[in-house]
């Protein structure tokens, strides 16, 4: 039997996602849903209601109530949640950091309406102070399932637990994985990612089939090639990955940032 390193592994039992309306938290609802149907997941839908300003907040309560109605559809399971709290991130990172969930998704939008959820509010603060296995899904893509999945290999931009992730999300949604060997760009590197040079052929087994590696050095910085990359092979979504510094803290990078904010497609950032 295959085993699967440990910086590679993922066991997701519980999701919780943060729900807002709009396209965008639907986005991670269905994303959630095809994790869980490899994994069996419950799926806890959470909304927010700010005793400040929320007067009239029905509209909320339908979010997670119709998220519930999907998941009996599909047989899935959807638990929706109501906090309140005067302060709408340290009230929601409470509830994701008391929990335990396996995983964290949350839903940004480009001149999104939500502005607390848009990338650099809400979604980075979560991202940075979750406890959890986490995840920043910039929507920009009009369809989903994906077809085609991009992850470009590099220790500046990407981790193993978010190539991992990516993998499980082209099991679960049947699409197409495109890796991209980027390490050139890398001035320091520590493991090189040498698992999965060294065992593509099990991966594949696990994973299952159309999954390519491509060597790239088309630009003259990280960002462009990978600007390249995209327009040549037009994905779906990019799945980037960041982990914790020696200080504990999380920093996004500027050229990772650049690459979430640019391009047509969904862009999935990763931290475990």
């Amino acid at each position: 039997m295959f085993d699967i390193p440990r910086p590679y592994s993922l066991r997701i039992d519980k999701i919780a996602i943060p729900m807002a309306e709009g396209r965008s938290s639907r986005r991670v609802l269905h994303i959630a849903m095809s994790i869980s149907d490899e994994f069996k997941s419950d799926i806890t839908a959470i909304t927010v209601r700010d005793e400040l300003r929320d007067i009239v907040w029905s509209d909320k309560v339908a979010v997670v109530t119709n998220a519930y109605k999907e998941g009996i559809s599909k047989n899935v399971k959807v638990i929706p949640k109501i906090v309140t709290g005067k302060n709408i991130r340290d009230v929601l990172l409470n509830e994701l950091n008391t929990h335990n969930y396996d995983l964290i998704l949350v839903a940004s939008e480009k001149n999104s309406m939500l502005r607390r959820f848009s990338f650099g509010r809400l979604s980075e603060y979560v991202l940075k102070n979750s406890r959890s296995p986490s995840a920043i899904v910039s929507v920009k893509y009009p369809d989903y399932p994906y077809k085609k999945i991009y992850v470009p290999i590099s220790e500046t931009v990407n981790t193993r637990s978010a190539i991992s992730f990516a993998l499980h999300l082209k099991k679960d949604t049947g699409s197409s994985l495109i890796f991209e060997d980027l390490r050139s760009y890398d001035v320091k590197s520590k493991h090189k990612f040498t698992y999965l040079f060294d065992y593509m052929n099990e991966i594949i087994e696990v994973f299952g089939g159309n999954i390519s590696m491509i060597r790239g050095n088309q630009g003259k910085t990280l960002q462009e090639a990978v600007t390249q990359t995209c327009r040549n092979e037009k994905p779906d979504v990019m799945v980037l990955g960041i982990r914790k510094n020696e200080n504990g803290k999380v920093r996004i990078n500027g050229t990772t940032r650049n690459l979430v904010k640019s391009g047509d497609y969904d862009t999935i950032l990763f931290k475990k």
